[in-house]
This record gives C-alpha cells, sequence and structure tokens, in this order.
C-alpha cells in the first residue's frame, strides 16, 4: 500500500547524563518516501539513528517500524532495516565479498543472488575481489551500502553517506537511492551536512535543531509558509525605495542592494502591484521585480535563525 507507515517515530527522547539530546521527536516515513534529516553537529541526528536502529535505547518514547514495535518486538521490526551509520566496520584482511559472505551467514535466508544484487548497487565493480584494507572511505561507503542492501528490507537508513564520495559516487548514490524507490518501494532515511544533495535527492526534509523538530517540509511540493514571497526589486533609488518599504503594514525588508532592495511579502495580505505603485507615487523608477527562490540550504539558515531567536 502506498500510504502504509513504515516508520514511526512517538515521542523519542534522549539524555546524556542531565544534558538532553532528544526532546519529544516525531515525526513518520512512508512507503517509498525518501526522507531527508537536517541539523547542524550535535543537534541529534546520528543518536536518532542509532535508536531506530537499537544501537541505543531511547530514555522514552517509541519506534514502530512496519507495523512492528521495537521495544517488544525487536527482531521482527530490525529485520525491515538496512542502515550505514558513522563509517563502516569490516575485516581489513577479507575482500569486499568475502565481508558480505561473512555477514550473510549470520542473517537469516540470504541468498546468493540477493548478495550479488547488493554488490550490483555498490556500483565497487572489481573492487569487491580487493581486500578492504586497501580500500578508501568512499570504497568502504559502498561496501556499507552493499552490506545494508542484503535482505528483503523496507527501510534504508544512510547517516552522511556522501563521506569520502567524488562526484561521480555521488550521482551513482543518487540513482541508486532512485531505483530502489522504484523498483522496491524501499524507503529511505537519510541525513548529511551537503543540503544541495538533500534537495536533489529527498521527497521531504525533517530539520532538526538542539534535539527538537522545528520543520517538516515536503520537496518540490507547496509548503505550508508558501504565501511567503522573497521579491527583489530593481531601482536605481534603492535607499530610498527602502524608506517607502518600512511603512507598508505586512512587509519586511530583507536588503538593500546597489541595484534594487530584497523583500518579505506576504501576498495573502499585501499585492504586490501595491507596492510598485507606492514607489511609483514617490517618484521611485521600477525597472523590474522578480521572486527569488530559496533553495535548502537559505530555508535551513532561516530556520536556524529563527529558532534560536525564540
Amino acid at each position: 500500500m502506498e500510504n502504509e507507515l513504515v516508520l514511526d517515530v512517538k515521542n523519542i527522547s534522549k539524555k546524556r547524563g542531565k544534558t538532553p539530546i532528544l526532546n519529544n521527536v516525531n515525526f513518520s516515513i512512508r512507503k517509498g518516501e525518501v526522507c531527508g534529516f537536517v541539523g547542524r553537529n550535535g543537534a541529534g541526528k546520528t543518536t536518532l539513528m542509532k535508536i531506530i536502529t537499537s544501537m541505543l535505547f531511547p530514555d522514552k518514547g517509541e519506534i514502530v517500524i512496519c507495523g512492528k514495535k521495537l521495544k517488544v518486538e525487536r527482531e521482527k521490526a530490525l529485520q525491515n532495516i538496512g542502515a550505514v551509520i558513522e563509517t563502516p566496520e569490516m575485516y581489513g584482511y577479507l575482500t569486499g565479498r568475502q565481508n558480505l559472505n561473512y555477514i550473510a551467514s549470520m542473517l537469516k535466508n540470504i541468498t546468493k543472488d540477493e548478495i550479488e544484487e547488493a554488490i550490483r548497487y555498490s556500483n565497487l565493480g572489481t573492487k569487491i575481489d580487493e581486500k578492504v584494507k586497501k580500500y578508501s572511505l568512499g570504497m568502504k561507503q559502498r561496501l556499507g551500502l552493499a552490506q545494508a542492501l542484503m535482505g528483503n528490507i523496507s527501510l534504508l537508513i544512510l547517516d552522511e553517506p556522501t563521506n569520502g564520495l567524488d562526484p561521480i559516487g555521488v550521482v551513482e548514490l543518487k540513482n541508486t537511492i532512485n531505483t530502489l524507490v522504484r523498483k522496491k518501494g524501499v524507503s529511505v532515511f537519510i541525513s548529511s551536512h551537503i543540503l544541495s544533495e538533500i534537495e536533489n535527492i529527498c521527497t521531504k526534509v525533517v530539520f532538526i535543531n538542539q534535539g527538537k523538530i522545528i520543520d517538516i517540509q515536503k520537496i518540490g511540493e507547496e509548503s505550508k509558509t508558501n504565501n511567503l514571497k522573497n521579491i527583489f526589486i530593481k531601482t536605481n533609488l534603492p535607499e530610498k525605495a527602502s524608506e517607502i518599504i518600512k511603512n507598508i503594514p505586512d512587509i519586511r525588508l530583507l536588503k538593500v542592494e546597489n541595484n534594487g532592495i530584497a523583500i518579505l511579502v506576504n501576498t495573502d495580505v499585501c499585492d504586490i502591484t501595491k507596492i510598485l505603485i507606492s514607489l511609483h507615487d514617490k517618484r521611485i523608477n521600477v525597472e523590474g521585480f522578480s521572486e527569488i527562490k530559496q533553495n535548502l540550504e537559505d530555508k535551513f539558515i532561516k530556520m536556524m535563525e529563527d529558532n534560536n531567536n525564540e
């Protein structure tokens, strides 16, 4: 079913000593969704991923994976997950293939065909038969991905998966994720510091700051703040224009530049045409105007600023 929940994170809290790491975290991921997890270092991203994979235990809250409660049905819940968290640990004296065969021998019902399929998804090519001690960080990341994909998983968890990957490797990872979603209906939960990568790969993004979820946004769809528009008005009198803008309700002056001004407008209550007329009436020549589209990095920076000012 398209809308079935693959991951449900309910009221998760975690402290390290007396320091809160996660504070009442709630969100869910549905089948076929690629969900980005964005936040500063120390925001709690890796801690939450370790809780979902049962590497850590929460102080409060519940994790449900494919309908199985992690606390009471741990083995059945974890059968649905593949994960690469931090740098994958492998046996350096074995080849990549030998590592995968050894891991498969400890898991249930992993076939030779499933191992070979996982190797194809990793894009390691002939390197799979070289000893892991010769691997670069990027190659270890690829081998970790192959390990995570062995078996019939429903959720793939990737913590900073592009570490050590060259630009071609990043493109291959994106293609692999797209193939997994399209052909197998796998859901993906992925964290990264490179926000342009998250924006290109994900269908939605969960933003976290100081252990709290501060926003969840769909990528490529109208967000809940779509009535707020960033507009750049081009004029040869930017300082004079900025003084007039300051006196118009429901408009926020963002920046004054040599060739114009940037403003934030609530289009539900303020018509852009009225702004242009107000400038024209004060004999300010408007040479043009355009909407400034915010990328994920812009949104993230603004959220962090707004959140820290609360």
